[in-house]
Formats: structure tokens, sequence, C-alpha cells
């Protein structure tokens, strides 16, 4: 069945995550996308653990593309990047602003060979401004915009950084839709088109609190205060459930005095309007904390206080949601063969689309490992003329080390 961009080609010049990921949704979409690595490979594929030699971190942003492995910085890999430019829509690229342009491939001189060509350029700060050379991964731009000092204010602790990487995941995602409304656009215009996106304004574009923030009040009193109340409690078997209500309006704060089955809530002073509700939120989490602690599992909490509009949501891991009925529904997890037939398990994209197909493709490719596949086929070279780009180092290989060691 086809898939929503099965008639666009992509090459993806990207490493690490906030392009990767933006490859990986075109590929999901069926577009082709074809990873272009350089001698050195992506370092995410170095990263540990390992399974059959693969790091699954990789693996999950770059399964379902081609990979080829060229070096960019010789002219005979230059000129064999721009010739498959010639038969690309689109090109993804996150190196720092300048280096497209030292390698010889920047827009203007893609767009030469290629007038129709797509270019998203992905960096820290964007291009053209005084901090465009400043490297960027997600910690540094969580802490300078704002994320990582908010989070330290409302936990009332140090600031220290967030596991996950917000910044580059968001990224990848606004990349996809300027991606998208530019191939629009070159369908309106017939003209290619050069988009940027920057890891820190997409980083505040995700802040749901940044305005209120620049108005000068605090996203912890009222809104973020109350509505957003969602304490995490311990219930009788160990395990922690995430309570959300909202306590800012008055059908909110009668709903969960029905669900605790407290009617003498409602006379306390010290809940009887919004605004005291959200000072004394940390004396209605203590009472809730002690209905939930009578419970031994969050099916039961939920039983309990769902049906009033309290929602309670079991804190899990990855893997334990994949083991829930819900997963197996949506089919919301995907093996990948490692090529040896151990398998890595990876999150599938979020879109259903009613008679179409949409989904990565459950294969992952070592370095370099479709140069003659692709090169054959895009640009007809012969198999004595891969040889000799062989030969001379402009493009090369390299399987995984086949190992069950996660070191």
């Amino acid at each position: 069945m086809e898939k929503p961009l099965s008639d666009l080609m992509v090459l993806d010049l990207t490493r690490a995550l906030a392009g990767p990921i933006c490859g990986r949704l075109l590929s999901d979409l069926g577009a082709r996308v074809i990873k272009v690595e350089p001698p050195d490979g992506d370092l995410t594929r170095l990263l540990v653990p390992r399974v059959d030699g693969l790091s699954p971190y990789f693996v999950q942003y770059n399964a379902g593309k081609e990979c080829i492995s060229v070096d960019l910085y010789s002219d005979p890999g230059r000129e064999l990047f721009l010739q498959l430019v010639q038969h690309a829509d689109i090109v993804l690229e996150n190196y720092r602003p300048g280096v497209m342009d030292r390698l010889g491939i920047d827009f203007d001189q893609l767009q030469a060979v290629n007038p129709k060509i797509v270019m998203a350029s992905v960096s820290g700060w964007g291009h053209d401004n005084s901090r465009s050379d400043q490297g960027a991964f997600a910690s540094a731009i969580h802490a300078e915009a704002g994320v990582t000092e908010m989070v330290a204010r409302r936990r009332k602790e140090e600031p220290r950084n967030d596991p996950m990487s917000h910044s580059d995941t968001c990224t990848g995602l606004h990349a996809l839709g300027a991606v998208l409304a530019a191939l629009h656009l070159r369908d309106r215009t017939g003209e290619g088109q050069k988009v940027e996106v920057s890891m820190a304004e997409s980083t505040l574009m995700v802040n749901d609190l940044a305005a209120i923030e620049m108005s000068g009040q605090d996203p912890m009193v009222g809104f973020k205060g109350g509505q957003n109340w969602s304490p995490v409690l311990r219930m009788a078997n160990g395990r922690y459930v995430s309570i959300t209500t909202d306590i800012t309006t008055n059908d909110g704060f009668r709903y969960l005095v029905e669900a605790l089955n407290r009617p003498d809530l409602a006379q306390d002073p010290r809940f009887a309007v919004i605004e005291d509700r959200v000072a004394n939120r940390e004396a209605l989490t203590e009472i809730l904390a002690e209905f939930v602690a009578t419970f031994d599992d969050a099916a039961a909490v939920e039983a309990a206080i769902g049906p009033r509009g309290v929602i309670a949501a079991e804190v899990r891991s990855v893997p334990e949601l994949a083991a829930t009925e819900w997963a197996k529904e949506r089919e919301a997890f995907v093996d990948i063969d490692t090529g040896r037939g151990e398998m890595i398990t990876v999150p599938q994209s979020p879109w259903r689309f009613r008679g179409v197909e949409a989904g990565v493709k459950p294969r992952v490719g070592y370095r370099g490992q479709d140069n003659r596949e692709v090169l054959n086929e895009i640009l007809g070279l012969s198999a004595s003329q891969l040889d000799d780009l062989e030969t001379e180092a402009i493009i090369s290989s390299r399987p995984p080390r086949w190992s069950r060691d996660s070191q």
C-alpha cells in the first residue's frame, strides 16, 4: 500500500538527534531517505549499550533509512553528492552554520544543480546572528532557554539537567513541519526553498508557560498551580500513580471532594475559594495521598475517582507500557532486525491514516551498507566505478562488530 510521501527522495546528512528524527519521520511517511554519513559515521552509532553491535539509540531515529558513506571533504565525494542532489527532493543537514558552505554544498550550490531542491538546516541558534557559531546540545539549550530554571523553581531545588533531550526532539518535529510547508510552497511556485530551524526557538515555542513568564507573572500561581495540579502519590503496593484534576474551578473541586468522599473539605476555609485552594495545594496533596495509599493498584484508584473527572495514571516504565493491551492494539512499538535475527524494539510513529500506510520500515543499515545499490540505481555507476571509489576511499563501509556484549 502506498504511503503519503512515497514519491519523495531525501538526502539526510544529519547526525545525533534533532536532524535524524526529522529524517526518520519523513521515512515513516513513505519518503526514500538516504542517510549520507562521513567516513567516521554518525557519532550515535558508537553509543552504548549495544545489541549485536548496534546502538538502540541510533536505531530508534535511523531505522528505515538507506545508508551510504561518502567523504564530502574530497572533491570526488562532493561531486558524487551533487549528482545525487539532482535526483533528490529534500536535503537535511544539522552542521554548524557555515560548514555546508565550506564543503561546497550550501543551498546556492545545491539549487544550481537542482532548482527545486528543498533544504532544511537545523542548528542550535539559527543562522546569521551573534550566536550562530555556538555549539548546542539539548542540555545547553534547556539551560539557556529557561527550561532548567523553571523546572528547578517549580520543584524548589537546585537546577539540574533533564536526561531527556526535549529540545532535540521538538526541533526535529518543527523541521518536519517546515519541510512539508516548503514542499507545498514548491508545488505552488515551482521553486525550491531553504528553511532553517533553531533548537532555541523550537524550545521556546513548545514552552507553554513562556508567555506567562514574559508577562511578569508566576506560572505556578493560578492556571498551572491548580488546573494542572498533578501530584504523584504512592499506593499501598509501593507503586506510584499520578493524579490530575482541576482545582481552579468550583465544579472541579466539588468532583474531587465527591471522589474522596470528604464532604467536610467543602467547608474547610483552606479550600474555600480558588486562590485558597491553589495556595494550600500541598495540604490538599497530603489528604489525597492518604486516600491513594489505601489502594493496591492504579486501576482501583481510577475506578474510585475516574467517574468524577479525576484522572489517575500509573507511573510506568517504557517496557511496562509496551506490555499493555493499549500498546498491542495500537502496535505502538516495532521490532527492527539488526541483520542477524536480534531485534531492537523502537516506538512506532504516531500517525494512523485511513486507507494509507505510514510507519517505520523495519530495517537498519550499517555505515555504507547501501553504497553500491544506491549509487548504481540512482547514478548508474558500474561495479568497476564503485570499486575505484572504494579504492580511493571516496565511499566506504563498515559492518558492525557483531556482538551481544553491551560494552
